[in-house]
């Protein structure tokens, strides 16, 4: 088993990559444009001592003749105190039960994504302490990923599975709609604004993820993967994914702001002041907060966490055709860059039918959407570096929505 604490690895020092005369983020959104809001001190509701606003349990999905809770959501007791977050841990679940059998087919992957449910949950904690401004919402996939995949359309989410398929399906379902239900709290309390003939809702959907870094390979073959010791602990790198492809998506310069059927934050794109490129890779973008961030998380390798897309990294591509980075890129690069799945694909729209297969259907308002893979750096790097990292998150995600939406509506 991989250890729990990974040895000190020895990796470049990041820098802006790749290099050249200018970057197309240097190009777009140059660092004279207004500075990361990192919100490191952002102001209280109230000036507490210990914060009151806590994490409840809103719903379950139990299975039938037992105690097992296999899908929750988690919020604010009172609505009145929502944060406009939604976040979903669909592959940090560890139940198998037998009474469902276990998803088997050719090219699945059943192994989870360990400790995504825990940086998940510290997540949501750490932006309740630091900010007490709101509670975001959270649903877990409690089962594990042999029994349940929630980030797949519902064929391949429960291949194999005969006995307990009902079981199964209906997890499945819960997951969903409960994701939904929080989305639509969330639109309650915050609203919605319209862009460029875009309409959306005023919040972020996160899905958390993990990756080894080795393609899911067990052999001799997994070090043509990412470097960074990826035989124990994989790739260094935190990946963002908008649905966009690394090539030609992210290739092109600057990304297309007006494709509506292609990436994630369609409303957010389309409102004044902003664009597609900057969002994704500009210095306020997700990857670029949590890289300036990432300085106070002690006991880990330089790379370690570094964000692509970014200011930083614009190009997962070009990541993985760099010999420096990717032991493979002379084929042309093993290096996989996961762009964002089904959770994100399906919650970019409020109006999901879930009942039509083998994809639902969506329509209704837009819901900015992103995907984060951690490394296992990150995610095996033991307690202290899980929480110090999920209040790295915390921050850089605060300051991104108050940049995004503005003000919390007191």
């Amino acid at each position: 088993p991989a250890p729990t604490s990974p040895p000190t690895v020895t990796t470049p020092s990041p820098t802006p990559f790749p290099t050249g005369p200018q970057t197309c983020p240097e190009q777009y959104c140059p660092a004279s444009s207004p500075s990361r809001k990192l919100q490191a001190t952002s102001p209280r509701r109230r000036d507490v001592v210990q914060c009151d606003l806590t994490m409840v349990t809103l719903a379950t999905y139990t299975a039938p003749g037992t105690s097992d809770v296999l899908i929750e959501l988690k919020g604010p007791a009172d609505s009145a105190d929502a944060l406009d977050l939604v976040i979903a841990a669909p592959h940090g679940g560890g139940l198998k039960p037998t009474y469902i059998d276990s998803r088997s087919g050719s090219g699945i992957v059943t192994s989870k994504d360990s400790y995504t449910l825990e940086v998940s949950e510290l997540l949501a904690q750490s932006l309740i302490d630091t900010y007490c401004v709101g509670v975001p919402y959270l649903i877990i996939n409690h089962l594990h990923r042999s029994k349940l995949d929630a980030n797949r359309e519902l064929e391949e989410a429960t291949i194999g599975i005969v006995n307990g398929i009902a079981t199964a399906t209906e997890a499945w379902n819960k997951f969903h709609t409960y994701i939904n239900d929080a989305q639509v709290f969330v639109r309650d309390k915050f609203g919605t604004s319209t862009g460029s003939g875009v309409t959306g809702v005023n919040g972020l959907f996160f899905d958390m993820h993990g990756y080894i870094g080795n393609n899911g390979k067990s052999d001799a073959s997994a070090t043509t993967g990412w470097k960074d010791d990826v035989n124990i602990h994989g790739a260094p790198f935190t990946q963002w994914g908008y649905r966009l492809s690394d090539d030609p998506s992210l290739t092109s310069c600057p990304i297309d702001n007006l494709g509506g059927t292609i990436g994630s934050f369609t409303h957010a794109r389309s409102l004044p002041n902003q664009s597609y490129e900057c969002l994704v890779r500009g210095p306020n973008s997700m990857g670029s907060r949590v890289n300036a961030l990432l300085s106070n998380v002690a006991g880990i390798s330089d790379l370690c966490g570094q964000g692509t897309p970014s200011f930083e990294y614009p190009s997962p591509n070009a990541l993985a055709t760099d010999a420096i980075y990717c032991n493979d890129a002379a084929a042309g690069g093993e290096c996989h860059y996961y762009s964002g799945g089904f959770d994100v694909k399906i919650h970019e729209r409020m109006d999901v039918d879930l009942s039509v297969l083998p994809q639902p259907t969506l329509s209704g308002e837009h819901f900015n959407a992103l995907q984060a893979e951690l490394p296992r750096c990150i995610r095996f790097g033991g307690d202290t570096i899980r929480s110090d990292f999920a209040g790295v998150l915390a921050q850089a995600t605060m300051g991104f929505l108050r940049d995004l939406n503005g003000p919390m509506p007191y």
